[in-house]
């Protein structure tokens, strides 16, 4: 049956803005404002973990050499040296890697929007070949041909409508006259094909399998223009052979012999061969199912693969077994205890034909371990598991009489769950790592050792607080929280909400521990004497001081006021509020007198976006927000709005990172990015960058104390990456973009620059009164009146509160150097205070019908009487002189009094693509 040829994938169809981590380039909100550095000020030093689940993805290079994928990024690990190679490129999680039996390249590939199929040089770590979006969605699996010449790759699944589609494509990638496939084969079914695989004596020949199906493809290498597949998928019924038949796993060709082996979750072997027996579905030269041999009742068979005479299999159970041919047992690993079997690979080639290459290729009984003259030999191998371990094995350990001695030797610890909460010791280069399958790992990231584990049974970490004093907090899943030591010895226990801790914050002098729960509650608890106050002889331990619930919509940050006296407790909320509590010993309140944590004060921090994060700066409180601002508030006040990195999404995490000269700001967006800012926040785009720290959420960051290094922990993708930090790179590019105004006109199309001046120049008129005939004199400044009018000649629509902030930035700019306020402002300020407080997008006119549509709730009536009510209302004067400038009459048309969002924003808003 011949295959219908199928689309190679689609361009990307937009260029990201962010560097590659460890490239060098960065970037600003807009490409006109893109600035190329030296070198990366977040430079990738060390990938902690790997993709343990990713079938057949870690292999074995060679002498001490191994490599895995971790995250979106290629490692090269050795053991003797303790050295990585990283190889970087990719900006989606690796699925796909294969070694090429020679072990002279690494191909990797990646599943999502702009994926790469890469071919990696082994021993410089450089890719020699990269195909760009192979497919929309990517790859899901490939594999080589022994020549090291195709490749053969299945695409990750993409919807088309309701309809799946999945791609197979065989690739010369050595060629250099194109990028395109050989060809490419749209697979006829719903069900996924998982894995691909070269027939080694037979490269035409080509099988995949999916959970249900196995498709057998053949293609002609010598029609290299416009080839076609030729296939056919084998049916198989349980009630052929009286037996349940599981989910298959992976397929691979037997040597010298026309069959073909499937393994399956329930521990089965399904062989294909031709058969002399035909049905009305199959032909003579088309195989079928012809028996299933129970290897592993009850195991799944995740790896198979052919090596030298032996057919290997790693399982489920954590065993590799060494079958031949005719799948009799010849020697098996089972006491390895490292966890449910991923990948196998050997010292010598992968796989090795039987007929000469690997071995004699005999299949009878002088193969087998029941023989007097068998004698067990293999390379040495190594086995990587879904406990995210390697461990490296022997093939003399099978002669071993203890199961100790059997074991193998541990070369990769990984991570076997999500990671949310990683946090730097105060003074040692020691790394906390929290994962949710209930461990605490201690890193050494220093010598990149594990010094210590601590497990936890029935309770998962889920985030980490390290104090100033070397106490670690720990906060469970079950609203628990956990003190422990250096050594992870435990020395307190409490726990005063049962919902999910979600954010820890220890005070400067490490007496005090906040606690935020995902019931929207923050406690306090104080290192303080006990219930005999007064009594000299009481001993410090760990209390309660309260439990404040002044939130009604989930937490988003929590911290301690620093280096200022008295000490304040600041916690943030989605629902816009900033709250203020106040923090005492049990000695500073009357004995008979409760102690806690009052609240002094709530402030709302903005009316329309949504707060994402906080932390306490030298400059105050800085809240970042859904908008792509930072707001920065002192005494309650906002002091400073500035524009925040845009590329990622918005900041949700931050935490300070010192520089030799000045203070920086380390951050991460939800997603892919983290970056680095030189304080203070001005909104400089030169003063800012971005790397793609993983293919997906960041879930935490941290910095050690000398900010040499930073750590992001990347969640679901089980990896920590270490980042080297240096600050000159965004020094250096701060000073290349150009002191007062330079920076910021980057931000400004030149029509758009000029069209500003215009404004600006007539606010000028504005201020000294339009109805004169005398000459002007004019001062290159305006009023701070005229500020919201030009605002709004400029497009952008800000809220009366929003107005005094601008209003309230601008007097105090210049306050600490002159103490005085500022009355006017000239053209430079104005630009870097419209660039700052301008929408990063434009308004979207489907918000604005819908906003109609609720405050009216059908009726004009009801539109104008919220306009006068509710919210920074109008006055009655207001409105009338509102809609006479739009409309040209005083009120809305009084024919009917239904009113049409498209039709209310268009025609008296004003918006003209409404309709579009």
């Amino acid at each position: 049956m011949a295959a219908d040829d199928g689309g190679g994938g689609e361009p990307p169809n937009e260029v990201a803005l962010v560097e590659e981590a460890g490239s060098g380039g960065a970037s600003s909100s807009t490409a006109k404002a893109a600035v190329v550095q030296d070198a990366p000020a977040l430079a990738l030093n060390w990938i902690f973990g790997f993709c343990k689940d990713v079938i057949s993805g870690v292999h074995h290079l060679g002498g001490s050499e191994i490599f895995y994928p971790a995250a979106h990024t290629g490692v090269i690990y050795d053991t003797a040296t303790g050295q990585q190679k990283l190889l970087q490129g990719h900006v989606n999680q690796i699925t796909a890697s294969y070694l090429s039996q020679d072990k002279r390249w690494i191909v990797t590939a990646d599943t999502g929007k702009e994926s790469m199929l890469t071919v990696w040089d082994r021993h410089t770590g450089t890719p020699v070949k990269i195909m760009f979006s192979p497919y929309r969605n990517g790859v899901q699996a490939l594999d080589m041909t022994p020549d090291s010449k195709y490749l053969a790759t299945l695409s990750a699944p993409e919807m088309d409508g309701a309809e799946l589609k999945q791609y197979l494509s065989v690739w010369d990638w050595t060629s250099e006259n194109s990028d395109a496939p050989i060809c490419t084969a749209l697979i006829g079914t719903q069900d996924v094909q998982t894995c691909v695989v070269f027939n080694r004596w037979n490269i035409s020949e080509i099988a995949t399998n999916g959970r249900r199906r196995v498709f057998f493809w053949t293609w002609d290498e010598d029609k290299m223009a416009g080839g076609k597949f030729q296939f056919y998928s084998p049916a198989l019924a349980a009630k052929d052979f009286k037996q349940k038949v599981g989910d298959f796993t992976q397929t691979l060709f037997l040597p010298n012999s026309t069959q073909a082996a499937t393994g399956t979750m329930d521990g089965d072997v399904v062989i294909w061969d031709h058969s002399l027996i035909v049905d009305e579905l199959s032909r003579p030269d088309e195989r079928r199912a012809v028996k299933i041999l129970r290897l592993c009742p009850d195991v799944c068979l995740n790896a198979l693969k052919i090596h030298g005479n032996y057919v290997v299999v790693g399982s489920s159970d954590g065993a590799v077994r060494f079958y031949d041919y005719q799948f009799r047992l010849q020697a098996w690993f089972e006491d390895l205890c490292a966890g449910s079997v991923t990948s196998v690979s050997f010292d010598s080639g992968e796989e090795q034909s039987a007929d000469g290459n690997g071995g004699s290729g005999q299949q009878g009984s002088e193969q087998s371990a029941a023989s007097s003259d068998f004698q067990f030999s293999c390379p040495n191998f190594i086995v990587a598991t879904a406990s995210a371990l390697v461990v490296a094995c022997r093939s003399d350990l099978f002669f071993e009489l203890e199961p100790q001695q059997r074991r193998g030797r541990l070369i990769l610890q990984g991570l076997d769950s999500p990671v949310h909460g990683v946090c730097c010791h105060p003074t040692e280069p020691l790394l906390a790592v929290a994962g949710l399958s209930g461990f605490i790992h201690l890193w050494n990231f220093h010598s990149k050792t594990l010094q210590t584990v601590k497990i936890f049974e029935k309770i998962l970490p889920n985030i980490l607080e390290y104090s100033k004093s070397g106490l670690l907090a720990v906060g469970f899943t079950n609203g628990q929280i956990r003190i422990l030591n250096s050594e992870l010895a435990e020395v307190a226990q409490f726990r005063e909400s049962r919902d999910p801790v979600t954010h820890l914050a220890f005070s400067e002098n490490s007496d005090f521990l906040a606690v935020a729960h995902s019931d929207r509650s923050v406690c306090l608890f104080r290192h303080d004497v006990g219930a005999t106050r007064g009594d000299a002889k009481s001993q410090k331990t760990w209390i309660a001081a309260g439990k404040q619930r002044w939130h009604h919509a989930p937490v988003v940050g929590l911290c301690f006021s620093q280096r200022v006296s008295p000490l304040r407790l600041y916690s943030l909320g989605e629902d816009r509020k900033l709250v203020e509590y106040e923090c005492a010993f049990a000695s500073d309140y009357p004995e008979d007198e409760q102690v806690g944590f009052p609240p002094l004060s709530s402030t709302v921090v903005d009316q329309e976006a949504l707060p994402t994060g906080l932390s306490f700066l030298d400059c105050g409180l800085v809240i970042s927000t859904s908008e792509f601002k930072f707001k920065t508030y002192r005494n309650r006040m906002c002091r400073r709005t500035s524009l925040a990195p845009t590329y990622g999404g918005p900041v949700r995490k931050m935490v300070p990172a010192k520089g030799e000269d000045d203070s920086f700001l380390l951050y991460a967006t939800g997603n892919k990015v983290i970056g680095l800012l030189q304080q203070p926040l001005d909104g400089n785009p030169y003063r800012q960058m971005g790397v793609i720290a993983h293919p997906g959420q960041v879930s935490a960051i941290t910095v050690d104390p000398q900010g040499k290094f930073a750590f992001s922990a990347g969640g679901e993708d089980l990896t920590i990456n270490m980042w080297a930090i240096d600050t000159e790179p965004v020094t250096t590019a701060a000073l290349r973009g150009g002191s007062g105004i330079a920076p910021y006109l980057k931000l400004i199309d030149d029509d758009f620059l000029a069209e500003i001046r215009d404004y600006f120049y007539y606010c000028q008129i504005r201020s000294h009164g339009e109805r004169t005939t005398q000459k002007y004199v004019l001062d290159g400044t305006i009023p701070l009146s005229e500020v919201p009018y030009l605002m709004c000649a400029l497009g952008c629509f800000p809220t009366q509160t929003e107005i005094a902030n601008m209003i309230q930035e601008v007097k105090g700019s210049n306050f600490e150097q002159t103490g005085k306020y500022e009355e006017k402002l000239n053209f430079e300020s104005f630009v870097k205070l419209y660039v700052n407080h301008r929408p990063v997008f434009q308004v979207d006119t489907e918000i604005l019908e819908n906003a109609v549509l609720v405050l009216a709730e059908g009726s004009k009536r009801n539109l104008l009487e919220k306009l006068v009510t509710g919210g920074e209302a109008f006055s009655d004067e207001e409105l009338e002189n509102c809609l006479k400038a739009l409309t040209g009459q005083a009120t809305l048309s009084p024919e009917t009094d239904h009113v049409d969002g498209r039709e209310f924003v268009s025609e008296v808003l004003g918006f003209a693509d409404a309709e579009a």
